[in-house]
């Protein structure tokens, strides 16, 4: 399987980024450190990067003055070869590391130079060592790496598109477009492609990749999704962060922005048009139904045919309740027959079970 890194070092860039590509490389230096110092130390050992042919950086919120974080794309394909977490660490010269197993983030702690501090800090030295720490995720596909490059473009804007979706009960993220149904179920997923998600939420792939100069510009493009609706906009959790969409301030800069903005039109229907669309738009519309029917059903044989019932009806001990149970499942062909039937007609059915099975109450 081909395998698809996000690596993350601090540094300051004005680069721009460029999506699309098999690898990602997520990078943090510290803000003095500037583009001479990446493409120093951080070049070579990318050029020793097995099978990687091409190094492109994430695209950042526009108007950043500075940089806690460069995204990085590095591409592209690798030789179908497994590449360990401890492999990574030797390339990136990693002094500690703490190392996972597949599709999750490994932290790798990289030491920075004195050389490289003096030229390009104005600071002096703060002490001996100084590192920075390099998260590197292993993605599971090519599709994978471009949602995360989409989703994570632009600072919060994928944080904004997918609080649109969620105002109309569908979820959207890199991860791909789900409609979320009650828990115990799991969400139904629609689709992972990126196009196919801007396309049916009424946004552009294309305008995306143009790029955005302002702040401003990418609020218009989020608010031009079909459906823009203010009044459903709330915070949600940003679980990749694995903390509160509060500390954004673009997205919170966005909430007041949409104040007062106009609705548009298909965002004026009930939330449940839109995950109803959606199902059917990819196929889904039966999974969904089947997923509806079951926790329905089980709902209902919960409350109606359960053994503490059959034991009032009854009278009978557990073994016997129980027996009496698979009876009636076994005559009426299964227990999804049941439900929905009148009580007294179920009754009935438990009554000739346990005629049938000769069982007597138990006595008191």
């Amino acid at each position: 399987m081909d395998q698809h890194l996000w690596y993350s070092k601090n540094c300051e860039s004005p680069w721009e980024a460029e999506p699309f590509c098999k690898f990602y490389l997520r990078t943090p230096y510290p803000d003095s450190l500037r583009r001479s110092t990446w493409s120093s130390k951080p070049a070579l050992e990318l050029s020793s990067w097995p099978s990687s042919k091409s190094c492109k950086f994430l695209r950042k919120r526009p108007e950043k003055i500075d940089h806690g974080d460069i995204d990085f794309v590095v591409a592209y394909p690798l030789n179908r070869e497994i590449i360990p977490p401890e492999q990574v660490g030797r390339v990136l010269g990693a002094i500690k590391s703490i190392e996972l197993d597949g599709n999750r983030p490994s932290n790798y702690a990289v030491e920075i130079g004195p050389e490289d501090w003096l030229v390009h800090s104005a600071q002096p030295l703060p002490s001996d060592h100084i590192y920075c720490q390099v998260d590197v995720r292993v993605c599971g596909d090519e599709q994978e790496a471009q949602r995360l490059s989409i989703f994570h473009g632009y600072g919060d804007l994928g944080i904004i598109i997918g609080a649109i979706a969620k105002g109309c009960g569908l979820k959207v993220n890199h991860d791909g477009l789900k409609v979320p149904a009650p828990p115990p179920d799991p969400a139904v997923q629609l689709t992972d492609s990126p196009r196919a998600i801007f396309d049916f939420m009424g946004l552009s792939v294309d305008r995306w990749l143009r790029g955005f100069e302002t702040v401003e510009e990418t609020f218009e493009f989020a608010a031009a999704s079909r459906f823009f609706d203010p009044r459903r906009l709330h915070v949600p959790s940003m679980d990749a962060f694995n903390k509160s969409v509060q500390s954004r301030d673009m997205y919170l800069d966005f909430l007041v922005w949409a104040q007062g903005k106009t609705p548009t039109t298909s965002s004026a229907g009930p939330c449940q048009e839109a995950a109803e669309e959606a199902l059917v738009r990819f196929g889904k519309k039966s999974e969904w139904d089947a997923m509806v029917n079951g926790r329905y059903a089980k709902t209902w044989l919960k409350s109606n045919f359960n053994g503490k019932l059959v034991a009032e009806w009854t009278g009978l001990g557990w073994k016997g309740v129980k027996a009496v149970m698979d009876d009636v499942r076994s005559s009426a062909g299964g227990e999804c027959a049941l439900v929905g039937m009148e009580p007294e007609k179920l009754k009935k059915l438990v009554f000739a079970s346990q005629a049938s099975l000769k069982l007597e109450a138990e006595q008191k």
